[in-house]
């Protein structure tokens, strides 16, 4: 049950205010459909979750848990590097 919380909490959190809520937003306002715009933002939210669950569990056989934080990390500041020097 820890797992569980960790992870609601975590994506909970970091996902807050995000540009996916954003585009949600801007196409609930331009379509007039909540339902259908949460149902499938909801399946392919679950989709990509799965497919990182999934995909995480077969990297960590191969690599040892610290090079993956080091590669992720590296990863996101590349990231935000990009998005502050970008015009």
């Amino acid at each position: 049950m820890t797992a569980f919380i960790t992870a609601f909490w975590t994506i909970f959190l970091a996902e807050l205010g995000d540009k996916t809520q954003l585009a949600l937003i801007s196409l609930n306002a331009a379509k007039h459909k909540p339902l259908n715009i949460w149902l499938g933002a909801t399946i392919a939210m679950g989709i990509l979750n799965l497919l990182a669950v999934t995909v995480g569990g077969l990297v960590v056989k191969f690599f040892p848990e610290h090079y993956i934080k080091y590669a992720s990390g590296t990863f996101f500041v590349i990231i935000g590097l990009s998005t502050i020097f970008s015009k």
